[in-house]
C-alpha cells in the first residue's frame, strides 16, 4: 500500500533513479502485491491450507514480487531488496532448516539472474555483481541464525508447555487431594473472606457450597473469632474444641499462615477436625490395653462367676424360709452385676460397625414401642410417640437402633425416680430446619441432667449411679456414630432429660428400596 500510494502520487521520482523506473511493471507487481495480500489474509483466516504451506507460498510471492519491484525501480541499487532479508528471517521462525536453507538459496540465485537480465537488457545499466553477492550472503546469514533461533525458541515454548501441562496437573492433583482430604481446609484471606474449602470442611461446618462473598464468621462465628485471637497472638496456643449445634460435629480448629514473612497480611489455612472421631481415637488408644486384658482374662474370671452363682443357687434353695436366703439374693446380684461389667467392657474392645439401611421411622418406631412396653411391663400409654413427616426416611443399622433405643428408654426407666407405673417417655421425630437432619428425641419425666454432669455423660465409666457402670451411654455413642450419625443431649426448660440423634438422610434410592418393601 505504501509503495502504490507513492506510485499514484508521482513521488516514486524521488526514491528511484529516472533512467531506470519502469512505471507500469511498478504499478502492477503493487496491485498484485495488493491483491496477494487481501487473498493471504483470507487463507489465514479460513485456516486453509495449513500453515506451512501458506508460509511456503506467501514467502515465494514475497520473493517474486519484491524482485519485480526491485527490478523495475532501478535493480539491487533501488534497495528494496533488502525486504527479502525480512521476509526470509520471519519465515524461517515457522519452517525447518531445510525449506529455509532451499528459499534463501533460491532467493540469491533469483537475485543474480535479475542482475544478469537487468545487465543484459537495460542500456547503461551500471554493473552491481558484489552488492547483489553481498545481499545474498547477507540473506544466507540472516536465514540461518533465524532458524537457528527459532528452533531454540520452539524448543523452549515444547518445554514451558509441558512445564505448564504439569504445572496444571500438579495444581490439578494437589486441589483433588485437598477435596478429599478427610480434614477440613479452609483457605482465609487476611480479612476473613473464604477463598477456598473443600468437601470436608463444608461437611463440617453444614453449608452446601462456600463463594467469594462468604466470610468465615458467617459460616461459624466461633471458629471466627478464634481465628481473630490466632492473628493477634504472638504465642502459638492449644485451640480447644468448638462445639457446633443442630447435630453438626464438633471442630477441632488449627492455623497455619501460607506466607509466614507476611504476618498478619498473609493468607491463612485453616485446618478443621471432627473432635469427636479425635476423642475416639483416644479413647480407643486408652481402652485399647483395657479390652484386650479383659478378653484374655474374660473365660478366666467367667468360670468362677458361674461356679459361685451355682452354688449361690444351691445355697438359695437349701436355706429357703430362712433369715440367710437375702445373703445368696446379695450373692446373684452382685454376680451378674459383674458379669454385666465384664459384657461392657469386652464390647469396647469390639469395632462398632454396621451396615446402614433405609428405615422408614415411623412404622419402626411404633414396632419398638410396642416390643419394648411387653418386655418392661409399661402402660402403651405410657409411651408418647410422634413424628412429622410421616414418610421419613432414615439411614442405620436395625440392629443397631434398636440397641440404641433400647439403652436410651432404659436410662429414662432406671433415672426417673419415680414409680414405674409414672414413667413417661416421649419419642419425637421431625427434620432439623437449619441442618435439614432427620432427627429423633427420647424424652422422660425425670429430674433432668444438670450442665456439669451433661459435659461427661458420654465419657467411659462416668456414672451418678451406685449401681451402675458407666459404659452404657458411651457405648451408645460409639454405637450411632459408627452410622455416622450424631447424639446430643438437649437441655430442656421445664424438666425431664432429651437425647437426640441426627440421622443420615436416605438417598432416593433408598426410598424406592423401602417403598418397594
Amino acid at each position: 500500500m505504501l509503495f502504490l500510494t507513492l506510485h499514484l502520487n508521482g513521488w516514486t521520482h524521488l526514491f528511484f533513479h529516472p533512467g531506470y523506473y519502469d512505471q507500469p511493471l511498478f504499478f502492477w507487481a503493487t496491485i498484485a502485491y495488493v491483491a496477494a495480500s487481501v487473498v493471504f489474509m483470507l487463507t489465514l483466516y479460513l485456516r486453509k491450507p495449513g500453515l506451512d504451506s501458506q508460509v511456503v507460498i506467501q514467502t515465494s510471492v514475497d520473493i517474486i514480487l519484491i524482485i519485480m519491484l526491485m527490478h523495475a525501480s532501478g535493480g539491487i541499487r533501488s534497495g528494496i531488496g533488502m525486504l527479502l532479508i525480512i521476509s526470509i528471517s520471519l519465515s524461517s521462525i515457522f519452517l525447518t532448516r531445510r525449506v529455509t536453507l532451499f528459499l534463501a538459496a533460491a532467493t540469491s540465485l533469483a537475485l543474480l539472474g535479475e542482475h544478469i537480465y537487468s545487465h543484459l537488457v537495460l542500456p547503461n545499466y551500471r554493473e552491481a555483481y558484489i552488492q547483489t553477492g553481498i545481499l545474498g550472503v547477507v540473506i544466507f546469514a540472516f536465514a540461518f541464525i533465524t532458524s537457528i533461533v527459532a528452533r531454540r525458541m520452539r524448543a523452549s515454548e515444547r518445554l514451558a508447555s509441558d512445564r505448564s501441562r504439569e504445572l496444571k496437573s500438579a495444581v490439578q492433583m494437589n486441589e483433588q487431594i485437598i477435596r478429599s482430604m478427610r480434614t477440613g481446609i479452609l483457605v482465609v484471606d487476611p480479612s476473613g473472606w473464604i477463598k477456598m474449602a473443600n468437601n470436608a470442611a463444608r461437611s463440617l461446618l453444614g453449608i452446601a457450597s462456600v463463594d467469594n462473598n462468604m466470610t468465615l464468621e458467617q459460616a461459624q462465628p466461633e471458629l471466627h473469632s478464634r481465628f481473630v485471637e490466632w492473628q493477634n497472638s504472638t504465642v502459638p496456643t492449644q485451640q480447644k474444641p468448638i462445639h457446633q449445634s443442630h447435630g453438626l460435629p464438633d471442630l477441632q480448629p488449627g492455623f497455619s499462615r501460607i506466607e509466614p514473612s507476611a504476618g498478619m497480611d498473609s493468607t491463612t489455612l485453616v485446618f478443621l477436625e471432627d473432635a469427636s472421631r479425635l476423642n475416639q481415637r483416644f479413647q480407643q488408644v486408652r481402652l485399647a490395653s483395657l479390652g484386650r486384658l479383659t478378653a484374655s482374662i474374660a473365660h478366666e474370671i467367667r468360670n468362677p462367676l458361674a461356679a459361685i452363682n451355682h452354688a449361690s443357687q444351691l445355697l438359695e434353695e437349701a436355706l429357703q424360709n430362712s433369715p440367710d436366703s437375702k445373703l445368696t439374693e446379695i450373692i446373684s446380684t452382685q454376680v451378674e452385676r459383674l458379669n454385666s461389667v465384664i459384657e461392657n467392657v469386652l464390647q469396647l474392645s469390639r469395632e462398632q460397625s454396621g451396615t446402614s439401611e433405609p428405615i422408614r421411622l415411623l412404622p419402626w418406631l411404633e414396632k419398638f414401642k410396642d416390643e419394648y412396653a411387653t418386655s418392661q411391663g409399661l402402660d402403651k400409654q405410657q409411651i408418647k410417640l410422634q413424628v412429622a413427616p410421616e414418610n421419613m426416611t432414615v439411614l442405620f443399622d436395625s440392629t443397631q437402633l434398636h440397641q440404641v433405643m433400647w439403652n436410651l428408654c432404659g436410662n429414662a426407666v432406671n433415672h426417673a425416680r419415680v414409680p414405674l407405673d409414672q414413667v413417661s417417655i416421649t419419642m419425637r421425630g421431625g427434620i432439623d430446619t437449619e441442618s435439614r437432619q432427620p432427627f429423633v428425641d427420647v424424652i422422660d419425666n425425670g429430674p433432668g441432667i444438670d450442665a456439669k454432669t451433661a459435659a461427661n455423660i458420654f465419657e467411659p465409666f462416668f456414672t451418678t449411679s451406685n449401681e451402675g457402670t458407666g459404659l452404657g451411654l458411651f457405648i451408645t455413642k460409639e454405637v450411632v456414630e459408627s452410622n455416622r450419625a450424631k447424639i446430643r443431649h438437649v437441655a430442656l426448660p421445664a424438666g425431664g432429660t432429651c437425647f437426640r440423634i441426627y440421622f443420615m438422610q436416605a438417598t432416593e434410592q433408598g426410598l424406592r428400596k423401602v417403598a418397594g418393601q
